[in-house]
C-alpha cells in the first residue's frame, strides 16, 4: 500500500471512498481532514460491508497545495444488489500528504456526442431491466423494484417507500416500447413509452452498466 506522502490528489480519493464504502473509519480518516474527517468519524458502528467493484477518477482541477477531482464508484451492497454513485471532492496538500477536506454527490457526466449508438443488445437489456422494475412496482414487491435501481433512482424510491407503499403506484403495463437516444461507455439514455391502465406514458431512463448489468439511475 502506497504511504499516504506519496499519494497524488487521485489515489487520495481512491483510498478515501473506498474506505468510506467497506466502513473502515480510520483508514478513511487518515486521508482526510475537516468536515471529510468527520464524514469517516460517523461510520463507527456501522457494518456496511459494501464491496468496492471499481473507482474510476478524473481531475477537475489542479493548484499548488489544491486539487478537485471527480469519481465514480461501483460497489456490490451487504445485501449482494449493485450500485454506483457519483461525486466532486476537493483535496488539500498539507504537511502529512493529500488529504480530503470534502465530498459532495455528483450527477454522472452524460456529454459528448454520440454518433455510432449503443448496441441493439444493450437497448433489449435495458427493456428488461424497465420491464422488471414495473412489474415489481405493480406488485408491490418494493425489495424487488429497488434491484433494478442504482445511485439517485435507488436513494429516491428507498426514502420514499413509507409514503409509496400505501397506494397503489401503477397497474398493467401493455405495449411497451424502447428507443435508444445516447450512449456512451458505461452509460446511456432510452426513452420508454408503454400504456398503464391504458394511459399512454412516457419518459426518459439514464442507465449504468454494473457489474450485474444495467441499472436505472434516473427517471425523468
Amino acid at each position: 500500500m502506497q504511504h499516504v506522502m506519496a499519494m497524488p490528489p487521485r489515489n487520495t480519493v481512491e483510498v478515501y471512498l473506498s474506505a468510506l464504502a467497506s466502513g473502515d473509519r480510520e483508514r478513511a480518516k487518515s486521508v482526510s481532514t475537516g468536515r471529510a474527517a468527520e464524514a469517516a468519524g460517523k461510520l463507527e458502528g456501522k457494518n456496511l460491508a459494501a464491496r468496492v467493484d471499481e473507482i474510476s477518477t478524473s481531475l477537475q482541477a489542479l493548484g499548488r497545495d489544491w486539487a478537485r477531482v471527480k469519481a465514480t464508484v461501483e460497489l456490490t451492497l451487504k445485501d449482494g444488489t449493485a450500485d454506483v454513485g457519483w461525486y466532486e471532492l476537493d483535496v488539500m496538500k498539507e504537511a502529512g500528504g493529500w488529504k480530503v477536506i470534502s465530498l459532495r454527490e455528483d450527477a454522472p457526466d452524460l456529454s459528448g456526442w454520440d454518433l455510432v449508438g449503443g448496441s441493439s443488445k444493450d437497448v433489449v437489456a435495458a427493456r428488461e431491466v424497465f420491464a422488471g422494475y414495473l412489474d415489481a412496482l405493480a406488485a408491490g414487491k418494493w425489495d424487488e423494484a429497488v434491484k433494478y435501481l442504482a445511485g439517485p433512482a435507488r436513494k429516491s424510491i428507498e426514502a420514499s417507500r413509507d409514503v409509496l407503499s400505501k397506494g397503489k403506484i401503477i397497474g398493467r403495463v401493455d405495449d411497451l416500447q424502447s428507443k435508444l437516444v445516447w450512449a456512451k461507455g458505461k452509460e446511456m439514455i432510452v426513452e420508454f413509452s408503454y400504456k398503464a391502465d391504458a394511459k399512454a406514458v412516457e419518459l426518459t431512463a439514464e442507465l449504468y452498466h454494473t457489474p450485474q448489468g444495467w441499472r436505472i439511475t434516473a427517471l425523468r
